[in-house]
């Protein structure tokens, strides 16, 4: 408790995090949304009672924020036997975006990398690109490329993280999951599949 009311108290005097913030100076009630805690933990809401006289505070809700990414796919391309189903951004940690897709090979099993290093980037609503920092499928993780058997009909999971999100930035205008599979041993020949989902929330 003491490590959240540091950072709280903290949170409340930033500038640079991404808390959006209403008081109700009627019942000194001060409600803060997407409050993130040692950079890792987010909170969806969390309500204080403001003290002003002798500035002092007390906690009467802290709901952490559960993964807001949509059961159901909002939207989805399918290309040379590849369907990728896109579920969403959602905000992970301090400037920390991650956005999901779960990808199905419809034909025949693939060879799959899913790519990040200068691929896979979003735009934010002010026009900052970003590249992501990680991708994560199955049980593996990587800054560049990660490597797995998609078994045809079978959905899987994967992620891309983007760090150091402008904390001014309210929306993603695009976000390009690359896919690429079929290459040889040396990596030539493969065939590509990039998203370009748009007017993306988080």
């Amino acid at each position: 408790m003491k490590k959240l009311l540091l950072g709280l108290s903290l949170l409340a005097i930033s500038s640079s995090c991404f808390a959006i913030v209403n008081f109700t100076s009627s019942n000194g009630a001060l409600v803060m949304r997407d409050v993130v805690v040692d950079d890792t933990t987010v909170y969806d809401s969390v309500t204080l009672k403001l003290d002003l006289a002798s500035g002092t505070f007390t906690i009467l809700d802290a709901t952490l924020k559960k993964d807001h990414f949509s059961s159901i796919a909002l939207d989805s391309i399918t290309e040379n036997g590849l369907k990728v189903d896109f579920h969403g951004c959602a905000l992970s940690g301090k400037n920390q975006i991650t956005c999901m897709t779960k990808i199905v090979a419809l034909d025949n099993n693939l060879a799959m990398n899913a790519l990040g290093g200068a691929t896979s980037n979003i735009y934010d609503n002010l026009s900052n690109q970003y590249n992501p920092s990680t991708v994560t499928a199955l049980d593996k993780t990587s800054s560049i490329l990660v490597s797995f058997n998609l078994i045809q009909g079978i959905p899987v999971e994967v992620k891309f993280i983007y760090n150091n999100i402008k904390p001014t930035a309210e929306s993603l205008s695009i976000f390009q999951p690359k896919f690429g599979f079929g290459c040889t041993i040396d990596g030539f020949g493969c065939t590509y599949v990039t998203g370009n989902f748009t007017d993306v929330a988080f």
